[in-house]
């Protein structure tokens, strides 16, 4: 693989925030319509992971909050998430042909320990 802190690793790191992130919340691609195109909690985590090993650490530290801000009132967090939408107008086709968008989805919550344990930190898991 490409080290995050390599010319190759910053300039992928440099596009994702530049085209798929909004705030703290990455897109899976440009031209995504699944449940609208929104923001994927997993996603921001390996981007927080990236940052990380790209020592930056307070920017992987607020992709771990967002993800973390994800989750409910009963700590489940979702898939993705409505904010944001890339394509709003193709939401209820997906939610009429499998209902909400999957929450709790186990993938978001182990990508948000994940981040936490590359940041040896757990604050944001408790957030």
């Amino acid at each position: 693989m490409v080290p995050a802190g390599s010319p190759l690793g910053r300039a992928t790191i440099e596009r994702l925030e530049r085209e798929l992130t909004v705030g703290d919340g990455v897109h899976r691609y440009l031209d995504d319509t699944f449940y609208g195109g929104g923001q994927w909690p997993l996603l921001s985590c390996f981007l927080g992971i990236a940052h990380a090993r790209a020592g930056e650490l307070a920017r992987a530290r607020e992709l771990l909050a967002w993800a973390a801000s994800t989750a409910d009132a009963d700590g489940a967090m979702p898939e993705q998430v409505g904010q944001h939408l890339l394509a709003p107008e193709r939401v209820a086709e997906w939610v009429e042909r499998w209902g909400p968008v999957a929450r709790p989805l186990l993938w978001s919550h182990a990508m948000l320990l994940r981040l936490a344990v590359e940041l040896g930190d757990d604050e944001g898991v408790r957030a």
